[in-house]
C-alpha cells in the first residue's frame, strides 16, 4: 500500500544499516525519510548516511555507497533505484507503485484514503472566543477559518474533537459596552450625552439603540444585557453564514455563578500556589516558567480574566480532554506562559497545551491599504467581508498562509472570477473533473466497472498526478501533527495545477482509444476523490458548476 511507503523505506534502511559497519546501532525511530522537493532528487530522501558519518567519524561518500549497495542487495520491489548526492540517499520509486495506489482508490471507492495512523486523542479546540462587544472582525474570521479546518483535519486522523467558543461576558468591558449603548440611546432621545471614555463608538451600537423603546434608563444592567445578547446573536449568525459551527458555547460568568472560581482560588491557596501582596492575591506562575507572577484577585475583590481562565482550563481537563488547542490573536501572546503554568498546576501536561497564534490580516482594495480601528468602529466586519467576496474566498485566503505569518488580503483578487483567484482556480479544477466524469457517463461508460491498464499512461502529467495523490495521507497526517492547516491548502493548489496542465494538453475521453480512456478516467476519478476530501477539510464548498 502506498500509504506505508515511507515506513517501507525506513524498514529497508533499517535492514541495510545492520550490514554497514558503524551504523548497526541506529534505531528505526531515528531514521528520517522525507519527500524530495525536486524530481532530479527522486521521490524521497534520507540523511541517515550523513548522520552516521558524523557520529562515527567515517567518510560520508564511502558510508553512503555501502548503504546504497546494501539496499541493492536487499532488492526491495518498490524501489527503482537509489542515488547518492552530497551524502544524501535519494530514492526513486517505481511508477507502478503509484498507479497501484490509484487502483486502490478506485477499487475502495476512496476509503483507502483514510489516515492509517489513527491519532486517538481527545482534543478540545477553542477558537474565536471574541468578547460580545462588537461584530466579528476579519481577525476573528481568520481564527474561525483556521479553527474549523483544524478540527476537521484532527477528526480525519481519528481524534475525538470538540469545538468550543469561550464567552468573556463579564467584567468591565461588558459594562462599558452597555454604557456606550445607553449613550447612543439617549442621543437618539435628543440628549447631549457623550460615549464614555474607552467606550465603543461603532455605528453598530447606533443601530441597536434604534431598536429600543420605553427603556428603563436607570437600569444599567438592562443596557449591558441587551447589548451583549444582541451582539452575541449577530456573532452566531455570522459564523453560521461563514460555515463555522461550535459544539459548545461556554460562558465566563458561569464559572463565577456556580462557584467554580471561588472554590479553585481556595484550593490554590491551600496548596500554597497563591500569596497575598499589595492588597491582591497573586498566582505563582513564575515558578512554572512565566516571567512574573500574576494577579487573580484584585485589591477591590474583583477577579481578573486570568482567574476565570484558570477555572475554564480546569473545567477542560475535568472533562477528559488530553490536548487543549487554543487559537488566539497576537495580542494574547503574553498569556501563553501563564496558561501553561496553570495547566501544569491543574494536573495537565503543559506540552499538550497547544496555543496557536493567528497573526493579523491587512485588507487591501487593489493597492489601497484599508485602515481599521475596532474600538472607534472603523473596521470591515466579517459579515461585510462575506457579503463582498463570499465565504469560500474569505476562508481560503485566511487559511493558505501560515498562521504565524501576517496576511495581506486583496479584496479585488478575492472577487475575481478568473484563475488568478486561488479559490476560483481550485473550484474550477473540481468542476472540470466533475464535467469529465459526467461526460463519460453520457457516453455510456461505467467507471465503477473499469479494470484499468495503467501501463498505457505514459504522459509525464499522468505520472505526476499519481505521485501527487500518493502524498495525500502523509500531508494530512503532517498537518494534524503540526497543526498546520496551510499544508492542505498548499497541497490542493499543487493538485489543481497538475490537473489544469493535464487537461490543456491531453484529452481524457477519446472514443478512438477506449483502453487509454478507461485508464485516464480512473485516474481522474481517483484525483476527484482526493480533491473532494481536501476541499472538505478546508471547509470550502464543492460547486456543481462555475
Amino acid at each position: 500500500m502506498i500509504k506505508d511507503l515511507k515506513v517501507r523505506i525506513k524498514e529497508t534502511l533499517n535492514d541495510a544499516l545492520r550490514t554497514v559497519a558503524g551504523c548497526e546501532q541506529v534505531e528505526e525511530s531515528e531514521i528520517s525519510v522525507l519527500p524530495s522537493t525536486k524530481p532530479e532528487f527522486g521521490d524521497y530522501y534520507t540523511n541517515v548516511a550523513l548522520r552516521c558519518a558524523r557520529e562515527k567519524r567515517l567518510p560520508i561518500n564511502q558510508l553512503a555507497s555501502e548503504l546504497a549497495n546494501s539496499i541493492f542487495r536487499i532488492k526491495p520491489d518498490f524501489i527503482e533505484k537509489v542515488e547518492i548526492k552530497n551524502g544524501f540517499l535519494n530514492f526513486f520509486i517505481r511508477e507502478s507503485v503509484y498507479f497501484d495506489f490509484v487502483k486502490d482508490i478506485h477499487e475502495s471507492a476512496g476509503s483507502v484514503l483514510q489516515s492509517h495512523k489513527t491519532i486517538a486523542k481527545k482534543v478540545l479546540v477553542e477558537f474565536v472566543s471574541a468578547n460580545p462587544t462588537g461584530p466579528l472582525t476579519i481577525a476573528h474570521g481568520r481564527q474561525a477559518a483556521v479553527g474549523e479546518s483544524l478540527a476537521r483535519i484532527l477528526k480525519y486522523v481519528g481524534c475525538e474533537v470538540q469545538k468550543e467558543y469561550y464567552l468573556n461576558d463579564g467584567g468591565r468591558q461588558i459594562h462599558l459596552l452597555g454604557q456606550s449603548l445607553k449613550a447612543r440611546y439617549l442621543q437618539l432621545q435628543g440628549q447631549q450625552v457623550s460615549i464614555p471614555e474607552e467606550g465603543y463608538e461603532g455605528e453598530y451600537l447606533l443601530e441597536l439603540a434604534k431598536e429600543l423603546t420605553d427603556v428603563p434608563v436607570t437600569d444599567d444592567g438592562f443596557f449591558d444585557r441587551f447589548a451583549s445578547e444582541s451582539i452575541l446573536n449577530g456573532i452566531k449568525k455570522d459564523l453560521q453564514t461563514f460555515g463555522v459551527t461550535f459544539d459548545r458555547w461556554v460562558s465566563e460568568s458561569s464559572f463565577i455563578k456556580d462557584g467554580s472560581v471561588e472554590k479553585l482560588i481556595e484550593e490554590l491557596k491551600k496548596r500554597g500556589l497563591l500569596y497575598f501582596s499589595d492588597s491582591c492575591w497573586w498566582f505563582k506562575s513564575s515558578a512554572y516558567g512565566d516571567e512574573k507572577d500574576r494577579v487573580v484577585v484584585k485589591s477591590d475583590g474583583s477577579l481578573t480574566y486570568f482567574a476565570t481562565d484558570i477555572a475554564y482550563h480546569e473545567n477542560k481537563l475535568k472533562r477528559g480532554f488530553g490536548v487543549l488547542v487554543n487559537i488566539i490573536g497576537p495580542d494574547h501572546h503574553g498569556y501563553i506562559p501563564r496558561l501553561k503554568a496553570a495547566v501544569k498546576v491543574l494536573g495537565g501536561n503543559p506540552d499538550d497545551f497547544i496555543p496557536i497564534i493567528v497573526q493579523l490580516t491587512t485588507l487591501y482594495r487593489g493597492k489601497e491599504k484599508l485602515s481599521m480601528s475596532t474600538r472607534k468602529g472603523q473596521f470591515i466586519s466579517l459579515r461585510q467581508l462575506i457579503d463582498e467576496v463570499g465565504s469560500d474566498p474569505a476562508k481560503f485566503f485566511f487559511i493558505f498562509r501560515k498562521t504565524d505569518s501576517h496576511l495581506d488580503f486583496d479584496l479585488e483578487l478575492a472577487k475575481k472570477k478568473s484563475l488568478e483567484n486561488p479559490v476560483y482556480y481550485l473550484q474550477y479544477a473540481y468542476v472540470r473533473m466533475k464535467h469529465i466524469l459526467r461526460f463519460a457517463e453520457t457516453k455510456g461508460i461505467d467507471i465503477s466497472d473499469i479494470n484499468p491498464d495503467f501501463s498505457l499512461l505514459k504522459e509525464q502529467e499522468e505520472i505526476l498526478i499519481a505521485k501527487k495523490m500518493a502524498s495525500f495521507i502523509d500531508t494530512v497526517e503532517t498537518a494534524a501533527s503540526t497543526y498546520g492547516v496551510h499544508l492542505i491548502a498548499e497541497y490542493l493548489l499543487e493538485l489543481a495545477g497538475v490537473l489544469h496542465s493535464y487537461y490543456q494538453k491531453h484529452r481524457v475521453v477519446n472514443e478512438n482509444n477506449t483502453d487509454v480512456t478507461s485508464a485516464r478516467l480512473v485516474l481522474i476519478n481517483a484525483l476527484f476523490e482526493v480533491f473532494s476530501r481536501c476541499l472538505k477539510l478546508l471547509n470550502i464548498s464543492l460547486p456543481e458548476t462555475m
